[in-house]
């Protein structure tokens, strides 16, 4: 092979990635800042009105709750007025809710702000995922869905970066006008660019047809996720109004293997800190260490998507829960701090290499179960994941409750393995290999 034709593929994955940036990845890194900046902000917000530690929590942890509420009803929107007319909706919402956050009286009106904000994220990020699985070749599937799932982790990332020094200026509640602004620019952004369906409609025919003359000189072959026959597909006849219903057979197993991987991720942010503590280290060093780890984590997002694309979606589903369960199964045995250090970064690395792989999942599966019903398989998808997000917290609180701090590693860490097994089992071997 000469060294022009291995240089054209990464010449043609360039060009293909960059005509998604405006209309997907820019709307996403701005819309994840802002909700990256008020995250922290919520449970200092509840405690100035009233709010006890724990009941700070619980309001806190009802912006993953809103999530889990606003998949289905985002389905339906998606597939009604289109992705574009959802992620508008979804940041006009997310822009009342901040404001009435920030004006909050009392802990009720606050914990509904929280709430609606959480359903706005729900209807966006369903939006970027269907825009995505619509309109991307299966062969650039993964790498652009690492890429998105990138964009959340740069907005989580920069977000309370800009949020400290405002806190410092000028206070906690001014933070909230952070995410009014980054979705006032979304809407900005959405409103300016070219119709994204029709600018990512011809990046797509511009890529087949260049896949196509790619396979007609036996370069290359192509790889898709649609079957065969239409015997994978739901038929039309035997569809109920709630997608998680239709398609509970193929989210009973990958969706909850998908469930198990996102538990284990919102965990991890409980844990870490909670054994740090456990260990004395001080509250600076422990800071210090879980953003070494983001580092790191947000370093490998795009090498997870070159691993999907090039050896299959088990190469990062099932790496990526056995590295992240072995980092739980030996926290106990982590008893100074450079255990603890090197515990953090080893299921930092484990979920750095698996970014994008719920979402691409979802689209594989999408593609091929529910061609003509993508948002509906999408929403109960995301539903049926972001309950693990949302019950991982509440998991480790239990178990540390019942068992300790110690037990309740081993535990997740046992259930990882449990979904690694889940993935190696039912990733469908036309999709995933």
């Amino acid at each position: 092979m000469t060294q022009d034709t291995q240089q054209k593929p990464d010449s043609n994955e360039t060009d293909f990635l960059r005509h998604l940036f405006v209309p997907v990845y820019l709307p996403a890194i701005l819309f994840a800042t802002g909700e990256g900046a008020l995250i922290p902000v919520v449970p200092l917000t509840a405690r100035s009105l009233g709010a006890s530690i724990a009941a700070a929590g619980i309001i806190s942890g009802l912006l993953m709750i809103g999530v889990v509420i606003g998949d289905l009803p985002s389905g339906f929107v998606v597939a009604k007025w289109g992705e574009t007319f959802a992620m508008r909706a979804a940041a006009i919402i997310a822009i009342v809710s901040a404001i009435v956050c920030w004006r909050a009286p009392n802990l009720v009106v606050l914990a509904a702000g929280v709430l609606m904000i959480g359903i706005a994220s729900a209807t966006f990020n369903l939006a970027r995922q269907a825009f995505l699985t619509t309109w991307t070749p299966s062969w650039y599937r993964a790498r652009a869905m690492s890429l998105l799932g990138g964009t959340s982790r740069i907005g989580y990332f920069v977000g309370p970066f800009i949020a400290s020094p405002v806190i410092a200026l000028a206070g906690s509640h001014t933070v909230y006008w952070i995410h009014v602004i980054a979705c006032v620019a979304v809407l900005i952004a959405l409103q300016m660019m070219p119709d994204p369906e029709q600018v990512l409609a011809a990046n797509r025919a511009n890529e087949e047809s260049r896949q196509q003359k790619s396979d007609s000189h036996g370069t290359r072959q192509t790889v898709t996720s649609t079957p065969a026959n239409s015997s994978a597909r739901i038929a039309e006849g035997s569809r109920h109004r709630l997608p998680i219903v239709t398609y509970f057979p193929i989210l009973i197993r990958l969706g909850a293997a998908a469930g198990i991987l996102q538990l284990m991720r919102a965990s991890r942010q409980v844990i870490l800190p909670l054994w740090g503590v456990q260990l004395n280290i001080s509250a600076s060093h422990i800071a210090l260490i879980m953003g070494i780890a983001g580092a790191v984590d947000l370093s490998l997002f795009y090498t997870s998507g070159q691993i999907m694309d090039r050896f299959g979606r088990r190469w990062a589903a099932v790496p990526v829960l056995i590295g992240i369960s072995v980092g739980h199964l030996i926290m106990p045995l982590a008893t100074a701090e450079w255990g603890y250090i090197g515990v953090a970064i080893l299921i930092s690395i484990a979920n750095g290499l698996g970014s994008g792989i719920v979402m691409t999942l979802g689209a594989d599966l999408a593609s091929r179960y529910a061609p003509g019903d993508m948002p509906g398989f999408l929403s109960g998808w995301r539903m049926a994941t972001d309950s693990g997000s949302a019950i991982g917290p509440l998991a480790i609180s239990g178990m540390t409750a019942l068992a300790g701090l110690p037990a309740a590693a081993v535990l997740i860490g046992c259930c990882g393995l449990v979904g690694a097994f889940l993935m190696q089992r039912y990733i469908p071997r036309i999709l995933g290999r």
